[in-house]
């Protein structure tokens, strides 16, 4: 099982699948806008956003037990 893990890159998968579900909880599944210019604004400023985020760090975890 880790070989194929491994050769299909399913940890990668597995960040990003988790990345897009965190945006998703806090921005919500949809754009909130009608017209699409709006939405191409909404679509950017989302992803300046996540970029901010991104740029805080990844989170480390410690084992205490």
């Amino acid at each position: 099982m880790h070989a194929f893990h491994h050769k299909y890159g399913y940890g990668k998968r597995a960040l990003v699948e988790a990345q897009i579900s965190r945006i998703k909880r806090c921005i919500g599944a949809r754009l909130l806008t009608r017209r699409l210019e709006s939405q191409q604004r909404e679509g950017v400023i989302i992803a300046n956003l996540v970029n901010r985020w991104n740029s805080f760090g990844k989170a480390i975890c410690v084992k205490t037990a």
